[in-house]
This record gives C-alpha cells, structure tokens and sequence, in this order.
C-alpha cells in the first residue's frame, strides 16, 4: 500500500496492468567491440545522446539529464524477495558491466535472480529509456528510486519546483508552478508508489515499485522511461510515450548509427590490438560531444561526469577551445559533419569584436550568461584556436561552402586577435587578450603572454595566410604572412633559454621570461613552429621524468618549487598536454621519445571509465584525480590527434586533392594497416610493412585520384637509400609547402594498388620503451631522452630509476656498447641488440649516455 512519505512493499505483481504498453524483448546485438568488466563502486558509466545523458555508476546509481535540466540524482533499483525482511540493494549485487557502442548493461545478480539493466540513450530524443531483462526464481519487486532535482544547468535556477505520482500515467511529473517546465520518471509495470504533499519537496526518495510478472518477464522488457522538455506537460508526456512505443526502433537507431559512424572513419590494424580498440573507442567516444540544446542549437561540449550535489555535469555544456582542439582529431578520423556544425555553432555566438566564446553554459538561454557573468569570453586562445579549426576542417574535407560562410567571422576573430598585439613582436598578448595555457597557480603569475598562446597564434596566422590566399584576398595573405615570421622570430629567440637549453614558459609584463620547464613548448613542436636543433633539446627535456610520468606529461617539472602532483595547472598530468608532447616528438623525429606516451594514452581507454579517457592524473601514482571529469574529450581526441599526425604521419589537403604520408611505425612492428584515410571525396587506403633496411607501403584509393606525398623517415644513420614506385626508381626531393627537412614523392593513388619501396643501407633505431601500468603504481620506467648518429657512432640518452635495470633493443646494424659494466649485450636476433643497462645505485633518477659503434663480427654499415 502507499502512505504519505513512505512506502510499503508488498509482492502484488497480478495487479500489473495488461493494458499498458509492452516492450517485447528484442536481441541486443554483440559487438566485437563490447567492452566488460566487474562493476567497480564509484567508477564512472554513461550512456550519452544528442539531448540527454545517464551519468551514473558501474554499480547503478545515476543523475538523469535532459538538456537544459538535470532531473535527478541517486536513481537506483533495490530487490525484493520473500526470502528476505529487507530489500537488496542494487549497489550490493552489481556484479558485470557491458559497455557497448549503442548501449550499457549493468548485470544484478543475486542467488535467485539475475537482472539485465539496460540503458539506452536515444541519439536525438529528450529522454532516456532503461530496459530490464529478468530471469527470477521467487516472486520479485523491483524498487526504482531517485532524488528529484530538477532544475537547470549550472549557473541556471529556476523555482516553485513539485512532483507528484500520476497513477494513470504510471510515472512521477516533476514540474513547476507555470507548468511550462515538465519531466517524466515511470514505467507502465509500476504498481505502487510512494506520495508527497504538493507543496513540499521531498526529503526522502521518490520511489516507484514494479511487481515482476514472471510469465510476460520471459517475452517483455520492463521499460523505465525518462522525458524532459520546455512546453505544454502534454508535450513531454508525448515524448514519454514515443520512448516507451519505439524502444526497439530506437535501439536500432543508436546501432546504426554506431556502425554508420565506424564504417564512415578511420581504422586501423597494427600488432597491437589494444591501440586498434583504442581508436574505435576514442571515434565513438568523441561523437558524444555532440549536444543539442533546444534553446542553443547543436554544438560541442567538453565532458562529462557526475554533478554530485551541484549541477555541473562535468563539463557538459559548449567549450569553444575544447571543441577546437579536439576538432583536429575528428577532422583526422572522418567525423566532419560534427566538426562542421560545431564551428557554426560557436560563429553564432562570436562577440561583436570578433572574440568567439570560451564557454556557454546549458543554461545561457534562460539567465544573463553573455552580459552578467565573467565566463563567456575571458580566454585568449580560443578564438585564434577556432581559426585554425575552421582551417584544418576545410583541408581535411575540401568544405569550400562552409569556409565562404565562415570567412566573414574568421576574418572579425583575426582582427579581435591583433588588437591583442600591443608591443609589435608579433604574438598576442595574455595582457590584454585574456587566459591561454593556465586558468589558476602561481606559475601564471605577471604573464604577458606564454608559449601555448603563441604557438596556437602562429598556427592560426599560417591558418588565414592559407584561406586568404584561396579566397583571393592577397593583401590578407600577405599581411599574415609577414606577421607570421615576426611572430615565429620572437617564438624562437626571444622565448629560447640557451642556459637551462629549453624554450621559456612565457613572457612577463616586465619583459623577463618565466624560464620554468613546462609542458607547454610541446605545442609550438606540434606545429612545427620550432626550428630543428633547439626543438630536439627542448623535446630532450620533456622526455625525462621530470615531466613525462610513466602515464602522460605533467604540465610542471617535479624539480619546480611550485609542482605540486595534485594542482590542476602546476603538476597533475595531463592527457590533453601528453598529445602534443607525443606530436612534437613525432614532428621532430624522435618516435621513441613519442610511442611510450602514446602507448599510456591507449591504456587509459581501459583502465578506468571504460571506452573514455579521464580529464587529469596525479602526478605521482597512475590514479585519476578524485576531481578529474572521467569523460574528457580533450583526453580522448589526444590519443587520436598524435596517432593520426605523428605516428602515421596523416597529413591531408583536400582544396589541393593531396596528402601527406610519413609513417614512424615502431622498429618492432612488421607492419601495419589503415583503412579509410579520408581527404575530400576520397577514402585512402595504406599498408605498410618493413624489415632491416626496407619499408613497403601499398596504398589505393576510392573516389581518387589523389596525391599522396610519401616522406621516407629513415632511421639516424641510414646512408644510399633507394625509392621505387611499382617498380620503377624515383627520386626523393623538397616538396612545396613542406618542411624542407622531410622530402617526399608524389604518388597518385586511385582504386588500383601503388607499391611503394624504400630500402637503405645501415642504420639504426630503437625500439620505445613501454610500461605496462597498474593503477596506483609510480612513475618507474625507462626514458630515452635522445638518439642520433655521428659518422660511425650513434649516441643513446637513457634515464631511469637509481639501481634499476632495464633492456633496450636496437633495430638495424649490429652494434656493442661502451661502459662496460654497466651496458651489456644480453641478446642478438637477426638485426636486434637487446642491451641490458644498470642505472648506478642511490635514490632518484639517473642518466646514463651510451655510445654505439658498429659489431664488425657480424658486419657494419
């Protein structure tokens, strides 16, 4: 029975109605692409649509949302059997979780029941639809109960909030006192409820009972829908109702769009199986950025995770950084339409100056957010940041329609940027622009502006140089082009620091520079804004473990005053800064240095929320931080970016109907595949294999022909190499628009198979160093800091942990080592030396230089 407050449960399950909408069991599909686990207490799981998101637990609990509102928190199921007095908890009998593409199951499994709770979030529905599969021994009632919320996104609020049970409808309205605000939480199987005055909100749950008919248990689904919306309440019981009488279609739906989404992107098939899964997951996971709100429009949010108390879901509303940085990844994997409309959405809200947006809240629409609060545009790097989006978008699609409708806010957000420019050296200005590379601490303190601000500032000038040039404005193009290389003479004079043989954090107001080692130069590498010599020291620096962890960079050295591994800006790592460290590394030639990192980017797809990547880690043990969001996009598209630009070199230009190929695979990898390199209207394909002395990449094309500029990276040392293109010679030369230290040659590519043959004559290379990381560990492994070749001698720069040994294996020409003692051979295979050497003893980190010299036993280059 049902008292005020309070509610009795009693096993009743013949009075569950017949002539209420049932939800016939329909087959969910396997994937080979499930990821499953035991249900860990606290760990994020979300199922994440167009308008809606379950943001919840690997054990049950959850906050629903439907955009603009969060719903309601701490929504959970309890058991009932007559065995027991008191009900079981689902916290206490999660036992397996099943992360699909299209779906999450959370497995309750109890001695005489087991219980299949599917969510499912529509892709473009208002709500949410949770389906339990039952399999019972004994009579059952499940208990669904939440915390009613409901009330906007922060900083929003509304009031007169209420909720009451409508026996008819089966569910719980939550409204307010207009009536213009509704939600729906019930499902047709529910037989009682608890009550709650009209006038007050509740202390206790609101609590639903859901009597199991065990004979339409065995055909049915029980369906728990979830629905929201601004309007008429008959509008969203409208919504409720479609959830409930197209669950099937609506599943199917979510499928189909997965597998459109994978079978539209990029794919790869390394000898890593793992990274492969990796890549898929990150595809699908950055769809999830995509949110419509009905107020806003449809655009790109940051990240998600649970409000708690609050009502900030993680980062889920727009970020107008986050999106760029994370549109590059996207454009390198095919996923364009959401890029596309995520560059107009943030155009839509660009500042009459020309400045585009930092941040918009989910609730911007209902509250003062552009006028009354500081957030909107206080940012430095975003609009430059968009610039060069909207760039890298229309070289990897060839979208001449959406750069035209875009120019004019390209063209407004690149004179924003020069007003920024007060000193004439070329490079905006935190001063007088706003926040770039640190949001809080004191490393930011009496800048002027920092090295991550500047680089994403070259990069755009490069960016407008380039459109303008298209669009026929010569003067634009040309002005860019001289700002430009003021702008680049300032990056690599002014913030080198030849002493500490690093680039500088940034510039002060008091025209000193900030010389404290950070992560930050590694997006000036990324770019390839830093010239070679002093890249590859700086690049050298961040390799060590004073900013590279086992697991990702830190953004401050732990030899800083300031580190500390909990601080937001000055210790944690970052995944986010890791990318561009693995990218600069790529850039710079220096793949070792890069595929670790690479490599503990890939393991956080699985190691916590699963399929996602967690916004920051402590700096000292490989643990997220309690405060990190678990959802973060611009965690997820830094394993993609650096995958996609460094490793496989993946550099496309569509306007000109050419890419760029510079695969640095792995010494020990004998080959690799990757289907679906999109650049225009034409789909690549590539296949790469290689030995000692010799690489072969075949590659064809569907919608082509394209060119494809193949640039041979040779390993330090290789001498008299030889390029064939099916079979016929070809010469290696300085391609237009390329860096001049990375020739190539032209190959067009079209449905049939162009054979590519690059052999060269000794050599050597060394294979990265990997960590198999276990949560909670230190930061303990191998670095190599650096590698090169001088005549006959090759040069290796290790670090590691004080007494520890460690193996490294060299690839290419049999070589011994000096400090005997110290570095010994411990195996020869074919063209490998796996050397084992020993750190000397003492606490901390050591670093050791070993130098290499051809084995004339077995032959020399």
């Amino acid at each position: 029975m049902c008292v005020v407050g309070t509610l009795t449960l009693g096993f009743a399950g013949a009075l569950v109605a017949q002539d209420h909408p049932a939800v016939p069991r329909f087959e969910i599909a396997e994937s080979p692409l499930t990821l499953r686990g035991d249900a860990r207490p606290h760990q994020y799981l979300g199922a994440i649509g167009r308008r809606a998101a379950w943001l919840g637990t690997e054990t049950g609990p959850a906050e629903l949302w439907v955009h603009p509102y969060k719903l309601a928190d701490d929504f959970q199921l309890t058991f009932r059997i007559p065995d027991y007095v008191d009900p079981v908890r689902g916290v206490d009998v999660a036992r397996r979780v099943e992360i699909r593409p299209a779906l999450t199951t959370i497995t309750y499994s109890h001695a005489t029941f087991t219980v299949r709770q599917h969510i499912l979030a529509p892709l473009d529905e208002a709500g949410l639809l949770v389906l339990l599969d039952v399999r019972t021994l004994r009579p059952l009632e499940i208990g669904v109960s939440f915390r009613m919320v409901f009330q906007y996104a922060w900083p929003g609020a509304f009031g007169g909030q209420y909720t009451f049970w409508d026996a008819d409808t089966r569910a719980f309205i939550l409204s307010e006192s207009r009536r213009q605000q509704n939600a729906i939480i019930g499902s047709p199987w529910a037989t009682a409820a608890s009550d709650h005055p009209a006038h007050a909100l509740p202390d206790a749950p609101n609590t639903f009972v859901i009597a199991v008919d065990t004979a339409r248990a065995r055909s049915e689904f029980i369906p728990i829908a979830i629905a929201a919306g601004t309007g008429p309440r008959d509008s969203v019981l409208a919504i409720y109702h479609q959830l409930l009488a197209g669950a099937e279609s609506l599943y199917r739906a979510r499928e189909y769009h997965a597998r459109r989404l994978l079978d539209g992107s990029v794919a790869i098939d390394t000898p890593d199986d793992s990274l492969d899964l990796a890549l898929a997951w990150s595809t699908l996971a950055l769809d999830e950025q995509m949110v419509c709100n009905p107020d806003l429009g449809c655009g790109l949010v940051a990240g998600w995770g649970r409000s708690g108390k609050s009502t900030r879901p993680g980062f889920g509303w727009f970020f107008g950084g986050d999106a760029a940085v994370n549109s590059l990844a996207m454009d390198a994997v095919g996923l364009w339409s959401p890029v596309a409309e995520g560059l107009r959405f943030l155009a839509r809200y660009q500042r009459a100056d020309g400045k585009i947006p930092h941040e918009i809240s989910q609730a911007a629409a209902r509250i003062p957010w552009f006028t009354d609060f500081p957030y909107a545009y206080y940012h430095a790097d975003t609009t430059p940041y968009w610039i060069l989006a909207v760039w890298r978008y229309w070289r990897a699609s060839g979208d001449e329609a959406l750069l035209r409708d875009l120019w004019p806010a390209v063209k407004k957000g690149y004179a924003w940027c020069k007003t920024t420019e007060t000193d004439g050296d070329g490079i905006i200005e935190n001063t007088t622009g706003g926040l770039g590379a640190i949001e809080v601490g004191a490393i930011g303190e009496g800048i002027h502006q920092d090295i991550y601000l500047a680089s994403v500032w070259i990069e755009a000038l490069a960016a407008v140089r380039d459109m303008a040039g298209t669009l026929r404005e010569r003067a634009l193009a040309d002005e860019t082009a001289r700002l430009r290389e003021t702008a680049l003479a300032t990056l690599n004079r002014r913030y080198w620091r030849e002493a500490e043989g690093h680039h500088a954090f940034g510039i002060l107001r008091s025209g000193e520079t900030n010389n404290t080692l950070t992560v930050w130069p590694a997006t000036a590498a990324a770019f390839g804004a830093l010239e070679p010599e002093r890249a590859r020291r700086t690049l050298a620096r961040l390799a060590s473990d004073v900013i590279s962890a086992d697991w990702g960079a830190r953004m401050l050295s732990t030899a800083s005053p300031l580190y500390d591994p909990m601080h937001y800006n000055m210790g944690a790592v970052w995944p986010f800064v890791t990318g561009f460290v693995i990218w600069g590394q790529y850039n710079y030639d220096r793949p070792w240095a890069g595929f670790p990192l690479l490599d503990a980017l890939k393991r956080l797809t699985f190691h916590w929320a699963p399929g996602r990547h967690p916004e920051l880690l402590s700096g000292r043990f490989y643990r997220p931080l309690d405060t990190a969001v678990p959802h973060q996009f611009f965690a997820t598209s830094m394993l993609v970016s650096p995958l996609m630009y460094g490793l496989l070199g993946w550099e496309p230009d569509a306007p000109r109907r050419r890419a760029v190929l510079a695969p640095q695979l792995p010494p020990n990898w004998p080959r690799a595949g990757v289907d679906r390199l999109r650049v225009g209207g034409a789909s690549v394909s590539a296949a790469v294999e290689q030995s000692a002395g010799r690489q072969v990449i075949r590659l064809s094309a569907n919608g082509g022909p394209v060119d494809v500029i193949v640039t041979p990276v040779l390993p330090p040392g290789a001498g008299a190499s030889r390029v064939t293109l099916d079979g016929a010679a070809r010469e290696v030369t300085p391609q237009p628009g390329l860096r001049p230290d990375r020739p190539g040659f032209v190959v067009s590519v079209d449905r049939a198979v162009r054979t590519v043959e690059i052999t060269w004559r000794g050599g050597l290379t060394v294979a990265p160093p990997i960590v198999a990381l276990t949560p909670g560990q230190e930061s303990e492994g191998l670095r190599v800091l650096d590698f090169q070749s001088a005549g006959e001698t090759w040069s290796l720069d290790l670090e590691g942990a004080a007494g520890r040994t460690y193996e490294v294996t060299l690839h290419g020409v049999p070589v011994r080592p000096n400090l005997a003692g110290e570095v010994t051979v411990v195996r020869r295979e074919a063209a490998q030396t796996t050397l084992a050497v020993r750190f000397p003893s003492g606490s901390g980190r050591r670093a050791l230089t070993v130098t290499l010299t051809p084995d004339g036993r077995e032959g020399s280059r």
